[in-house]
Order: structure tokens, then C-alpha cells, then sequence
């Protein structure tokens, strides 16, 4: 048997494949795949960007890949010329140009064309010189006694514009091959994002011994965010305003035997104040139910319910309907995951006959004092509502058109205070009245300034809470002022507090946008779909939890698509 030879130019390789018998050539093909160092590609990718490498090989892989598909996009985009012709160097002649095959096929098809047209005398004896004297002539020939005979290339339908075309959600360059499972994303960015959601998936997280509360978690986001966590190993704490309807839901999994010992369900509605506090000391039982020598502690506080558009109340009512009905139906497993309460749910949050976290008598007070010296028109406007103690201010009539689509002028009052109450005021009660249960205090334990999180606080927002590079933005333009003041708020709680929570105790807390998962039913009946689904946006959201877990800590950040996210206001100002 011969051995293997060192094959170092095309011109060998091409020899060596005709002068060899198939057998040499297969043990050549051996020898080169032993020379190819097995597994080389994981070393590199790891020394391309050291910093994650104590991350995923599927993220490594994913940044080795992007770096090696960029250098073939570059060649790809080099010209036939550019490619093979040696540079050129210093005093050397020029290469002569030659046209490439297409412009001779041009010309072939023009000269085809214009022989058969009437007034053209061109036949293939026909000189040079006189050819091109015709194609002069007919270039003199006023485009409006010429250009009808000419046929109309369909430029639209072979060359669209790129206002058909879209953009990749991640990182926004023009999309030309979508990813397999995500047709709004490049391929390196749906790698990328398949890899950096499955950090949170079990077993890459690692929860056991672990507490979570995850507000609003009965369907979307919130449900898959807490399966996660359950998943994970965790012990979960969720609210919702139909509780007995999301323990159908979370049993319903074709894995619930593994954790539903794992779960609780509280109902609570958080546009009414009692619950919200109700909610609070229902946890901290809970927690002490769980913890070692009957102390609770909280791991992971997720903020997640939000009111971004309020149901009408008929749909409210059947919703009510629905969970009476099902609490004739509670089975025993049921009824371990429900918590034991006198909840019942109630349209508006019952706020006309309980307290609501602003009350309409003290938001009329302040009306009154600031239309004192507004002009008359202005003050008939308002006191022409009516306002009967804690009764719903939402005084507008009824719109078919969803709030998200509404102006300040068109907005109910109704939806900006429910609004404030769930997006803003929850979140900061919950955080005060819970923290005392996370984290470490330095009278515990020494707290070095760089350690893994002893626990995590996640305000799930929206970019809407963010200053835009463009003030003409199209994610602001006027529209659902009150969600974006809401998210705002939300987002400065986060950035004002996530300090003294890490330095005092160790808590790790952030803003996620967890994307564009959902839209009003307009939209959907546009056929307009969401470039990532609920799953995604759970990933998003316990990424940090995820990092954090690896010894990563990341708090008082604003993240988006699994990293901090910053704008500069400044821009186009």
C-alpha cells in the first residue's frame, strides 16, 4: 500500500486523481480527514470570543459560523475579476477587459430584436460599421415614435423593491434566506436564538431547592415562563385572575405529575388593592410552608401580568361564568395546586364596590384643582362627568377600536388607571413588601462584588418604555400612551432600585422585553403574525436567571433579544 502523499496545489490534486487507482485515492481521503484535526473547530470557536465560553457549544458554534458565513458573503459578493486576477502591482500594464458571456448574450438578443423591425436592413453579412451606424440611428429616434415597438421588462415582478422585502427582527439587516423555523429571522440569528433560549431549559437550568413567583401566569408568556421554572427543578407561586381555569391549563401538561406537587395558584386581580396585598401574605404562608425550620425565602420574583388593552365587560362576564363553572367541577388534584381563599373574580376587578389602587374621588380632586383656570369649554368637558365616589371613570363611549390603536383623547380613563395599576403599582408593592425574603444580607454573609445572584427580580416590559434614536418613530406615533408610560415607570424602577438591591442583598434586577410575541385581533385578521412565539419570549425572560446561574451576574439592565439593549436619544434629534 502506497502512503499518503502531500497534496499542495490544484494542479497535484488534479494529477494525483487520474494517475491513481481508486483504493490509493480512499486511503488519501483517510489520511486528509485525520489531517483535518477532529473537533478543531470547537478550539477556534472558543478563541474567537473567550468571554462566552463558559457558555453553550451551540452558542460558540454560533458565533463561529456567523464569522465564517460573513467572510463568505464578502467573496460571494466579490466580483469574477476580483478574485482571481493577481493584485495588481506598481508600473504594471492594465489587463486588457473582456466582456463577460452575459454582455455578448445582450447583444446577440438586441441585434435579433431590432433586425426584424421595419426600417432595419441587418442580415448576418451585414458589415460592422454599418450596424453600428443603424444602432446610432435608432438612438436618434424620439423615444415616443420608438420605445412602443420596444417590449416592457417586468421590472416589479423580477426585481422587487425593498419595501417588499423585510428585515431579520434580531439584527435587522435586509432578510434573504429566513431561518427554517423562523421566517422573520436570518439563519445565524435563529441559531442564535434557538441556543440562548435553551440556557433556560432543563437540564442546562438547574432549579431544585428553589422559589418563584410569576404574576399573571395563566396563559402566554406567564405559562411558559413558570413551566420552565417548574421544569427547571423550581417550587412556583402564580397569580391570575381565574385561578381555577389556569390549574386546568398547568394539569393539563402532559408532564404535570412530575411538578404539580411543585405548584400553587393564587387568584388575585391587580386593579384592586386588597387583593394585591392579599396576594403578598398568601405568599410569604406559602413560602414558609416550604422553607427550612418554617422560614420562607424567595429565589425568583418575575413581574410579568401587565394590562396593555382592558376586555369588554361581556367578555369579562363569560370569563366569570367559565370559572364558576369549573369550580363545580375541581378535582382533587385541583384543588392541591388552588390555594385556599375567598377569592372570586369580579368584572373591573370589582373596584366599584372595593378599593382600587387610585380611587376616582381623589383623581376628581385633582381634576378640579387643574381645570381652575382652564377655559370654559374645557371645564364642561369635565364636569360634565359623571363621578359617584370609587365609581369606574371610564365615562367615554364605548369604541370598537382596541386601545392599543387609540390617542390620548380616545384612551378611557378606565384603561390609564388600570393600566398604572397593574404595570407599575404591583410591581413596586410586590418588590417592597417581598424583598425582605430574597437575597442575603451583609450581616449574614460577606458579599464580595462579584459572586453569582442570590436571587433575581424580573420586570417583564416593552421598548414602548423607551426613549426612541427617532422621535418620529413608528413604535410610539401617538398610539397606547399609557402602556408606554406604564413600561416607562417600570423601567426607572428597575434602573433606580437595581443597585441598592445588589449591593445590600444580592438581588439581580432587570427589564426584559421579551419581543414581539402577541397583537391585537385587528392585526391578526390583517394577517399580519408575530416573528417569535411565547416560548421564545420565556427564554428572554429567564435568561438573566439563566447567566446569573453560570456565575454571570447581570442586574439594572433594559435586555432585549438576550443582552442589554441602549439607544441613543440623542440621534436624529
Amino acid at each position: 500500500m502506497r502512503f499518503a502523499v502531500v497534496l499542495n496545489s490544484a494542479a497535484a490534486c488534479e494529477d494525483f486523481l487520474e494517475s491513481e487507482d481508486p483504493s490509493t485515492i480512499a486511503c488519501q481521503l483517510r489520511a486528509d480527514e485525520e489531517a483535518c484535526s477532529p473537533g478543531k473547530a470547537d478550539f477556534v470557536a472558543t478563541e474567537l470570543c473567550p468571554e462566552t465560553a463558559k457558555y453553550s457549544r451551540s452558542i460558540k458554534m454560533v458565533q463561529y459560523s456567523g464569522i465564517v458565513g460573513s467572510i463568505k458573503a464578502y467573496l460571494a459578493h466579490m466580483t469574477h475579476e476580483h478574485r482571481l486576477e493577481n493584485l495588481p502591482s506598481v508600473g504594471t500594464e492594465k489587463p486588457k477587459y473582456h466582456p463577460p458571456i452575459e454582455d455578448y448574450e445582450t447583444a446577440l438578443k438586441v441585434l435579433n430584436c431590432i433586425k426584424n423591425e421595419d426600417g432595419f436592413r441587418i442580415t448576418a453579412s451585414t458589415p460592422l460599421e454599418d450596424i453600428v451606424k443603424t444602432l446610432e440611428d435608432s438612438l436618434k429616434t424620439s423615444s415616443s415614435g420608438y420605445q412602443d415597438h420596444v417590449p416592457q421588462v417586468p421590472i416589479k415582478e423580477s426585481m422587487p423593491s425593498t419595501k417588499s422585502q423585510k428585515k431579520c427582527y434580531i439584527c435587522q439587516f435586509w432578510l434573504v434566506t429566513p431561518h427554517p423555523q423562523y421566517q422573520s429571522l436570518c439563519k445565524p440569528c435563529g441559531d442564535f436564538n434557538l441556543a440562548s433560549s435553551n440556557l433556560s431549559l432543563s437540564p442546562n437550568l438547574q432549579l431544585v431547592g428553589k422559589t418563584a413567583l410569576v404574576t399573571g401566569a395563566r396563559i402566554h408568556l406567564g405559562f411558559h415562563t413558570a413551566l420552565r421554572l417548574l421544569r427547571s427543578g423550581a417550587k412556583v407561586i402564580i397569580s391570575s385572575r381565574y385561578p381555577r381555569n389556569a390549574a386546568l391549563r398547568y394539569l393539563a401538561e402532559s408532564d404535570a405529575s412530575n411538578w404539580r406537587d411543585s405548584l400553587r395558584i393564587i387568584g388575585a386581580d391587580f386593579r384592586a388593592a386588597r387583593d394585591v396585598f392579599e396576594l403578598v401574605e398568601c405568599v410569604k404562608e406559602i413560602l414558609k410552608e416550604w422553607g427550612m425550620d418554617g422560614v420562607g425565602k424567595l429565589d425568583i420574583l418575575v413581574n410579568n401580568a401587565a394590562q396593555t388593552w382592558t376586555d369588554s365587560i361581556q367578555k369579562e362576564q363569560e370569563a366569570i361564568e367559565q370559572e364558576k363553572t369549573l369550580g363545580l367541577e375541581r378535582s382533587a388534584s385541583h384543588c392541591k395546586v388552588l390555594v385556599a381563599s375567598d377569592y372570586l373574580p369580579r368584572v373591573r376587578g370589582g373596584t366599584q364596590e372595593s378599593e382600587p389602587l387610585i380611587t376616582l374621588s381623589q383623581l376628581k380632586e385633582q381634576i378640579a384643582k387643574a381645570i381652575h383656570n382652564t377655559p370654559d369649554e374645557d371645564k364642561n368637558i369635565v364636569t360634565n362627568m359623571p363621578m359617584n365616589g370609587n365609581t369606574s371613570i371610564a365615562v367615554q363611549t364605548p369604541s370598537d377600536k382596541c386601545s392599543w390603536f387609540q390617542t390620548l383623547p380616545e384612551i378611557p380613563y378606565e384603561d390609564i388607571i388600570s393600566a398604572h395599576s397593574v404595570n407599575t403599582f404591583v410591581p413596586l408593592i410586590l418588590i417592597r413588601e417581598l424583598l425582605p425574603l430574597m437575597g442575603t444580607t451583609r450581616s449574614q454573609s460577606p458579599l464580595p462584588l462579584r459572586t453569582t445572584p442570590r436571587a433575581h427580580i424580573i420586570n417583564v416590559s416593552a421598548r414602548e418604555g423607551m426613549f426612541e434614536a427617532n422621535p418620529k418613530s413608528k413604535h410610539k406615533n401617538g398610539y397606547h400612551v399609557h402602556t408606554n408610560l406604564t413600561k416607562a415607570a417600570l423601567n426607572m424602577l428597575t434602573e433606580t432600585e437595581a443597585w441598592p438591591t445588589w449591593r445590600e442583598r444580592r438581588v439581580a434586577m432587570n427589564s426584559v422585553d421579551p419581543g414581539y410575541l402577541s397583537m391585537p385581533l385587528e392585526m391578526e385578521e390583517r394577517g399580519k403574525e408575530c416573528p417569535i412565539g411565547w416560548e421564545d419570549g420565556a427564554g428572554r425572560v429567564l435568561w438573566p436567571v439563566a447567566v446569573g446561574e453560570r456565575g454571570e451576574a447581570v442586574w439594572g439592565r433594559f435586555l432585549k433579544d438576550y443582552g442589554a439593549y441602549h439607544v441613543d436619544v440623542g440621534a436624529g434629534r
